[in-house]
């Protein structure tokens, strides 16, 4: 395997001029997909798509190593909604340098939140196993100690299910969470990896309030992010029964999603620090969003106040941004205080 501290910096350099970029729009990589079937320990299989960079757009195209290895990100998808749905965002993600890989179980009348979530968490194994096998396809692209978690409605609580049980998980996205059985509201107050919830502020399925309380139990970094104008069904690629609409269109809240989602698992899971202020700045008027934040110690977002992110606050010691953890524009001796009192590694 290719050292991924070696890996990390090639990553940041490949990623240096997204703050300057649309990041609603395609990254520089090409993006394919693919069926696989996912082995669980158990030894039992399921079907999976996977979203990756690719040599080219045909479906099946060839994985591309040479630009990896790549995080992970397990989405999981709504109630009675095929993975399809969410085809745009997560080839979006490919484009700038993330494998994304949907499970397709628990579509039926009746699904099992637990078992969803169980799968997410194997999706995320089973690519790792892939990227250290030398006669795997993945054999060099997958960086597997940086992981996420990310999915809508059912597969937004599912995912928040998923980094409650699985620390490994570095970066959480649920767009339009709902409560799931068991309680993802409960299960919030677990979740310690940097998080940032979406909503559509006109939302009449699930709610904007159901996600409230999520933001509140979230004990690491934490954002509420709410699009204006934004629904239910604006987060998947096209209408299905018993959709809503908001005052916004598709095209505008995907979007909106795209840049929100890119600029986070960018900060949090390929560690381009020139993304913090995109990410903890105030959103620029024209954003479309309405932003709730609560930063922590916790700097790169991984569950842990330790080394690592004192080496961030130094690295912008006198400057603003990164490590401001107080808001007075400077990283100071206030700041390393706050660190300190902190500590949990």
């Amino acid at each position: 395997m290719r050292n991924e501290g070696v890996t990390f910096g090639l990553a940041v350099m490949i990623t240096a001029l997204a703050s300057a970029q649309d990041l609603s729009q395609p990254g520089s990589l090409q993006a394919s997909r693919r069926d696989v079937t996912v082995v669980r320990a158990s030894g039992s299989g399921f079907l999976a798509t996977v979203h990756y960079p690719a040599t080219g757009t045909a479906i099946g195209s060839p994985v591309d190593s040479s630009n990896g290895p790549y995080p992970i990100v397990a989405f999981g998808h709504g109630f009675l909604s095929s993975v399809t749905l969410y085809q745009s965002t997560a080839a979006h993600l490919a484009t700038w340098g993330f494998i994304v890989i949907l499970p397709q179980t628990q579509g039926s009348l009746i699904p099992s939140h637990s078992a969803l979530a169980a799968d997410m968490i194997s999706s995320l194994d089973w690519l790792a196993a892939q990227g250290a096998d030398a006669a795997s396809p993945w054999a060099g692209a997958v960086s597997s100690g940086r992981r996420g978690a990310a999915g809508h409605s059912m597969g937004g609580g599912c995912a928040v299910l998923a980094a409650q049980q699985d620390p490994r998980i570095h970066a959480l996205v649920p767009m339009a969470a709902a409560d799931t059985n068991p309680s993802s509201v409960a299960a919030a107050a677990s979740v310690r990896c940097a998080t940032r919830l979406i909503v559509g502020s006109q939302d009449t399925i699930v709610p904007p309030s159901t996600d409230v309380p999520m933001y509140a139990n979230v004990p690491g970094p934490a954002q509420f992010v709410s699009i204006t104008g934004g629904s239910h069904c604006g987060f998947i690629d096209s209408a299905i029964p018993f959709c809503d609409s908001g005052s916004i269109t598709r095209a505008q809240q995907l979007a909106t999603v795209r840049r929100e989602i890119t600029e986070f698992l960018l900060l949090y899971l390929k560690g381009d620090g020139s993304q913090w202020n995109a990410v903890w700045g105030a959103p620029p008027a024209d954003a479309g969003i309405v932003q709730q934040s609560r930063q922590t110690p916790d700097l790169n977002g991984n569950g842990r106040v330790d080394g690592e992110d004192l080496g961030i606050l130094l690295a912008a010691w006198g400057q603003a941004g990164r490590g401001d953890l107080d808001g007075n524009g400077t990283v100071d001796g206030a700041d390393l205080g706050l660190f300190l009192a902190a500590w949990r590694p």
